[in-house]
């Protein structure tokens, strides 16, 4: 039914440029983070310079060292262009928007010479461990170098932490983050969700498939809150309930739904066309815009750029040889020459040998191999 499990496990795996964790109740992943190097995380503070007035506004554009350009909201008019002021990351860039910024009282570099990074984001990490300290009884980590820097992180409640022996620990969760990149969701008695992202919105259509309206309609409650979670679904949602008399009830079944979603869920009612209408905060983007090309279907050649790295780190720890060479597509060849280089250095100390890189015009997008 309706029951939201409450957290009880946390995965965390450090590979080369990025960290990824998940949330779990038990077997069930409720919510998945990808952290990484060379994207801004919502929290971190940046020394950065004001550049131009953005077209149109009040507002200017800053340069914080990462692309693409952060917005800085001016309201004083005393943001001169080539001024140095210390930002805070509210939402990293996503698609077609730059950082969305706002101003920092962190002091700033006596030396400054250059935008960067002045103080890190909070991890979210420790953040599930302290809002869930009364449930969580497993931190599971990979690698041990990674164990060791949350330990320090998390203090009094470092014995939650469990060392992954086989140094990665990721993959029970490969399968939830694949589900909720997919478009469509299979409610439990043969009804189904359809979750589309548009320019504007994000539109959820429910269908009753084999089943009846009221089923369709009520398990689609449990799930849409699940899946706002999951996939960090943020903005404006709206969803589509299948017509039915008295739909208000479920205006109430989804707001229960939604009430341990630590991003304030408002369901806010039904449209004059019986439509429900939701707004959810957003602070990081959604795990399709993570993960996926424009489309948000397809892994984008960063996404698959990481996981070369990871098959890389893998092989040269199974064959206990010096080097490797990664045959990958040409797009992804490129992402790791240039803007993953750290990530690619990353994963040569990580896996103690050589990592080369080999480009292939004719491989499909996916394709990687090693020799």
């Amino acid at each position: 039914g309706n029951k939201v499990s409450l957290p009880t496990r946390i995965i965390v795996e450090r590979s080369p440029g990025e960290t990824r964790a998940a949330l779990l109740a038990d077997d069930e992943v409720i919510e998945v983070v990808h952290i990484r190097d060379a994207q801004a995380q919502p929290g971190a503070v940046y020394a950065a310079r004001i550049g131009e007035r953005v077209p149109a506004s009040k507002d200017v554009f800053v340069d914080i060292g990462l692309g693409p350009h952060g917005v800085l909201e001016a309201k004083n008019a005393t943001l001169a262009g080539g001024l140095w002021v210390a930002v805070e990351v509210v939402t990293p860039a996503r698609a077609d928007k730059g950082h969305k910024v706002a101003l920092s009282k962190h002091a700033l570099p006596s030396d400054i010479k250059a935008p960067g990074l002045i103080t890190a984001a909070p991890d979210p990490v420790v953040a599930w461990c302290a809002t869930y300290s009364d449930t969580i009884t497993e931190v599971n980590v990979a690698p041990r170098a990674q164990a060791q820097k949350l330990s320090a992180a998390l203090g009094q409640q470092n014995n939650l932490i469990v060392v992954s022996p086989s140094g990665s620990n990721f993959e029970e969760c490969e399968d939830a983050v694949q589900s909720a990149l997919d478009p469509e969701v299979a409610l439990p008695s043969g009804g189904r969700l359809t979750i589309d992202h548009t320019k504007a919105l994000i539109a959820i259509d429910i269908d009753s498939g084999s089943t009846s309206v009221e089923v369709a309609n009520t398990e689609a409650m449990a799930a849409i809150a699940q899946h706002i979670r999951l996939r960090n679904l943020a903005g404006h949602i709206v969803v589509d309930l299948i017509p039915t008399r008295a739909r208000s009830r479920f205006l109430k079944m989804l707001t229960e739904a939604c009430a341990d979603d630590p991003a304030k869920v408002q369901v806010m009612g039904l449209t004059p066309s019986g439509m429900i209408d939701i707004v959810r905060p957003r602070t990081r983007p959604s795990l399709a815009e993570t993960l996926c090309d424009s489309s948000l279907v397809h892994r984008s050649a960063e996404t698959l750029a990481y996981q070369a790295l990871r098959l890389a780190c893998r092989e040269l720890a199974a064959r206990r040889t010096a080097a490797i060479t990664l045959h990958v597509p040409s797009s992804v060849a490129v992402v790791l020459n240039e803007h993953l280089a750290p990530a690619l250095a990353e994963a040569r100390a990580m896996a103690s040998g050589d990592i080369k890189i080999s480009p292939h015009a004719d491989f499909t997008r996916t394709r990687v191999e090693v020799s």
